[in-house]
């Protein structure tokens, strides 16, 4: 009767579909929304509410997901808005849930965990393949049925899991503390480089290298961390073929490359449609209205890139809803850090806030070149995002109850700490 753990069922359930993930499954059909179900339920009986932090960051979600619900009312393509509507509101809505129950420590941890574990599970096997393979021959994707099912979506998510597992080896108390725990997420988040590899997707590059070099930018051990990722570079550089190298050149010269001419010209319709609805958009799926020659009868022409995905979807003011969500959480871990290094025992609050800017930019470097606007990976980092300034917010405040008043302070001759 523990709501919270109901969400990490629904995680699990999530990142690996069972009948998928397992040549065998018990587990009864549509039994996430069973556990939805039962978690909202229980939550609102059980669950002690408080309103958690920063409001403005809780106030945008909220105001996006009933954006996206009355943009959905108004859609062109109905059938198809439809499906990615019922998509999307579980995907926002859990997230939301989530962020309300991350009230503590151990909370915040196995949010992190489920994660780690779920990617991993398919990242550590990809990277193995890709090193046995030389980089070649294997083409890594998440478990089939899920939303990193596809290489390149794929290639999002690996690297923002990479910095969350190194923050659990660092800081993890789920565990017993170990030698071997730590080796294993240190481990994990080199395999999540590795595989981007073996996804041979260019927005590997992006979402990649934006990551290494935000761990690098945030590390306190600037030099060390400096060597971490030259040595992941170099490594993933000496294992990729020929064939990789060749097929990341086109991102410079796109030119030649049918692929990279197609996202133009998506980018180009979604502009222009942009313009002649430029308050409500044109609804999830209205993509499916640009029919290229090339494009295949009914086929689903993406944008190819979040900004633009949001603003044919939902219009300008979705677009400006959807890059408050990406601003407020990138602030708010900014604060977090801030506030939790006056404080010894707020270290771990102060990386984990440093790692999700991390995966933050990640999600922004890979989504210029992949409609993920509506997959769970952002709204997962702003869940937990809320649910670590609650809890630092919560923190602060007793400390600096408990902190004894100078004299020079109490008459007034020295500033308040």
């Amino acid at each position: 009767m523990s709501p919270f753990s109901g969400t990490i069922i629904y995680k699990w359930l999530e990142y690996l579909p069972p009948d998928s993930a397992y040549s065998v499954s018990l587990l009864p059909d549509r039994l996430s929304y069973f556990v939805a179900a039962l978690t909202f339920f229980v939550w609102l009986l059980r669950e002690k509410k408080d309103m958690p932090q920063p409001p403005f960051l809780v106030l945008v979600l909220i105001l996006f997901f009933l954006w996206i619900n009355l943009t959905t009312w108004l859609a062109l393509v109905p059938a198809g808005a439809d499906w990615q509507w019922n998509r999307t509101v579980k995907v926002m809505g859990f997230a939301l849930l989530t962020a309300l129950m991350l009230r503590n420590r151990s909370r915040i941890e196995a949010a992190v965990w489920i994660q780690v574990l779920c990617v991993g599970y398919s990242a550590i096997p990809g990277a193995i393949k890709t090193i046995v393979s030389g980089g070649g021959g294997y083409v890594v994707v998440g478990v089939p049925g899920s939303f990193i099912d596809e290489r390149v979506a794929f290639a999002v998510v690996l690297p923002i899991i990479a910095p969350l597992a190194l923050f659990l080896s660092r800081h993890q108390t789920l565990l017993p503390r170990s030698r071997w725990v730590t080796r294993a997420l240190q481990g994990t988040a080199a395999s999540c480089f590795i595989a981007l590899v073996g996804t041979f997707a260019r927005t590997a590059l992006f979402s990649g290298g934006a990551a290494l070099l935000m761990m690098t930018l945030k590390s306190r051990r600037k030099l060390a961390a400096t060597l971490a990722a030259g040595a992941v570079l170099l490594f993933c550089l000496e294992i990729a073929p020929a064939s990789w190298f060749q097929r990341m050149d086109t991102t410079v010269h796109y030119q030649n490359e049918g692929s990279a001419e197609s996202r133009i010209a998506a980018w180009r319709w979604s502009w222009n449609f942009a313009l002649h609805h430029p308050v409500f958009g044109g609804g999830f799926r209205v993509e499916e209205l640009d029919h290229p020659p090339s494009a295949p009868p009914g086929g689903w022409i993406e944008s190819h890139n979040i900004i633009f995905e949001v603003m044919v979807e939902h219009g300008f003011v979705g677009l400006a809803l959807f890059c408050g969500l990406i601003w407020g959480a990138y602030r708010s871990c900014t604060v977090v850090a801030r506030r939790a290094r006056q404080y010894g025992d707020l270290d771990w609050a102060a990386d984990l806030a440093r790692m999700l800017q991390a995966g933050l930019l990640a999600f922004v470097a890979g989504g210029m070149f992949i409609s993920v606007a509506s997959y769970p990976f952002l709204y997962d980092l702003v869940a937990i995002t809320i649910g670590l300034r609650t809890v630092v917010e919560r923190e602060t405040a007793k400390s600096r109850v408990r902190r004894p008043i100078a004299v020079g302070e109490a008459a007034g001759l020295l500033p308040a700490q």
